[in-house]
């Protein structure tokens, strides 16, 4: 069972129904190369207080119980149980390239809207399946997995659309991950294919490619890194090779990329990077004796971690961690956008920083005041908040996001919002989807051919 819980609960004894908030990602979105995780919390609905669930995929014998948890595999239905109610979440509903974004509905189809060059024109037969389980996303282009362990894409050729045909023939596909030009899939057979540019990690090596043992792939702007079951790493694509030093290690647990640079996370809390200096590719002094790092994220030239202390650290091409976010001790989650990184406090708080002339880190003051924050997500430049009572707030780039009018009457009753790359998309309890930002690539508010279509989560047959 894969979840990262680090933080103090706050859960109290409730009787009301439950209540889980949050988006469940995908291994791509946002059409770059933004590594970050997925935070999912349950509620007392009643008093919107954070309550004790026990968290188990459908197709895993483990649970883990807590009143959040970090969701490693959203593409696999998600029972939530507390106090005798049981909920099954969907898998991850709705994700965006930089130009649309997609949602998958209920009986298995998908609907996308947005720039039809960039994946908001799904093609006919695509429209036509029915047997649809995972969605990915990459900067200009969307992959799909069937049921039957088939993959197919579309949208932009540079940015993987069009499945080579000898992957497309392939029927033991199990997972999909995407990054800005390139797909990876992972077979059941724990081997690996790709497609997309080559340069930038479509053309997977020959010795990679033979591997048996590949549990997870995750891709940059520039290149892959895929986790073995061994603990190992191996990385293709891009200008800068992996140390040899890191090709030697047993003991990883989490990937993350940049532009141009890598960061891993071992089993004893220790974290290490390599590429350029510019991009986030060597830790700054104070972070390489850390030994309690639980997470990372990242945006287009650095990192942040996450402390089991609840603190964070950051290093890169981006500005210090400023004083009053360096000294919190109760940070929850962090998300990077382009520039900058936006963090969740446990007093349902957020806070954030940027690089100069980026729009995230000027929260305005009636959000800043909240302290009934319960989930975050984040596009380029702009940043949407989800409070406990279902009302959705955003702030950053106002052509990108972080605008919410004229559709902030609809962002009411949400229990999931998710992003595109100057676009979100909030899905309600009603299964109405709201999207805004920049309406060329799919904000353009209600989306009427949804209604009813989908749905956040359905009751657990008992």
């Amino acid at each position: 069972m894969s979840s990262k819980k680090t933080e103090k609960s706050s859960s109290k004894k409730t009787s009301g129904e439950l209540l889980v908030m949050g988006a469940r990602g995908n291994h791509g979105g946002l059409g770059n190369f933004y590594t970050r995780s997925w935070r999912l919390v349950a509620l007392d609905a009643s008093s919107l207080t954070p309550r004790i669930a026990t968290w188990q995929y459908e197709d895993e014998p483990g649970s883990v119980s807590g009143d959040h948890f970090f969701d490693a595999r959203p593409y696999a239905a998600l029972k939530v149980t507390s106090d005798k109610q049981s909920i099954i979440l969907q898998p991850s509903n709705i994700t965006g390239t930089s130009f649309a974004l997609c949602a998958r509905l209920n009986n298995g189809s998908v609907h996308a809207w947005g720039h039809p060059d960039g994946g908001g024109s799904p093609p006919a037969p695509i429209k036509d399946l029915r047997n649809i389980i995972e969605l990915s996303a990459g900067m200009g282009a969307f992959a799909i997995r069937l049921d039957s362990g088939n993959v197919h894409a579309w949208g932009l050729a540079s940015s993987g659309g069009v499945v080579p045909g000898d992957i497309a023939k392939l029927k033991n596909i199990d997972a999909l991950s995407g990054s800005s030009y390139v797909f990876v899939a992972h077979q059941t057979n724990e081997r690996i294919v790709a497609w997309g540019r080559s340069e930038n990690g479509g053309l997977i090596p020959g010795p990679i490619s033979e591997l048996t043992d590949v549990v997870k792939a995750r891709g940059g702007q520039n290149g892959f890194l895929a986790l073995r079951r061994n603990g190992g790493v191996v990385s293709w694509g891009g200008p800068y090779p992996m140390p040899e030093a890191i090709s030697l290690l047993r003991d990883v647990q989490l990937l993350a990329c940049t532009t141009y640079a890598y960061a891993l996370l071992r089993n004893n809390g220790q974290v290490l990077a390599w590429g350029p200096e510019i991009w986030g590719g060597e830790l700054s002094a104070d972070i390489e004796p850390l030994r309690d790092i639980v997470d990372i994220a990242s945006c287009s030239t650095g990192f942040a971690v996450r402390r089991a202390n609840g603190k964070i650290a950051a290093w890169g091409h981006l500005p210090p961690v400023p004083e009053d976010i360096a000294a919190r001790t109760d940070i929850v989650h962090i998300m990077g956008t382009s520039k900058g990184f936006v963090v969740l406090c446990a007093d349902g708080s957020v806070n954030a920083w940027a690089g100069p002339g980026y729009f995230i880190s000027d929260i305005p003051p009636a959000i800043r005041k909240l302290r009934d924050i319960v989930a975050i997500n984040a596009n380029q430049d702009a940043v949407v908040a989800l409070r406990s009572n279902g009302i959705a707030v955003a702030w950053g780039d106002p052509e990108g996001g972080g605008k919410t009018t004229p559709y902030t009457s609809l962002l009411k009753n949400i229990r999931a919002v998710y992003a595109g790359g100057n676009t979100f998309a909030a899905l309600r309890q009603d299964n109405r989807v709201i999207a805004w930002g920049d309406e060329g690539y799919g904000g353009t508010g209600e989306q009427k051919a949804l209604y009813q279509m989908i749905s956040y989560a359905k009751k657990a047959v008992t």
